[in-house]
């Protein structure tokens, strides 16, 4: 017999998972947060495009790299890629992603929006198939 089920079983306070990264000549680590379902919505909205196709059909089109521009910008939280501070220093005004650009080196940022997926979207695609590979 099955044991009896409580709705209150499904019942928690969700708590956003946060990580730190370290990158050499920063005195500080950069912080990272998962990105809510609501965020995600919001980003992915903001990212789609609406064009009609070649019959006058209204399609919805999501720009993947918009998006994954986005998630990496809205999953920052130190250092404040809006800070007017910070982005006089790295000349690059009202353009977050820009001054996360020219903080970082190709590595150091690929490393960064690797730790976003990971923390957002759990394991990629990707990573599964290479573990079931080993």
């Amino acid at each position: 017999m099955a044991e009896q089920v409580s709705i209150k079983d499904f019942l928690r306070k969700r708590e956003m998972a946060t990580q730190e990264l370290k990158f050499e000549g920063f005195a500080s680590p950069f912080v990272i947060t998962e990105v809510s379902n609501e965020e995600n919505e919001k980003l992915q909205k903001a990212a789609t495009r609406t064009n009609k196709n070649q019959y006058g059909q209204v399609v919805r089109q999501v720009d993947q790299d918009k998006y994954a521009d986005a998630l990496v910008v809205q999953s920052v939280v130190q250092p404040d890629l809006n800070s007017k501070e910070l982005q006089e220093f790295y000349g690059t005004l009202a353009d977050p992603l820009g001054t996360l650009k020219k903080m970082l080196s190709m590595g150091e940022l690929t490393k960064l929006v690797k730790a976003v997926n990971t923390l957002s979207l759990g394991d990629t695609l990707e990573e599964k198939v290479d573990e079931a590979k080993n």
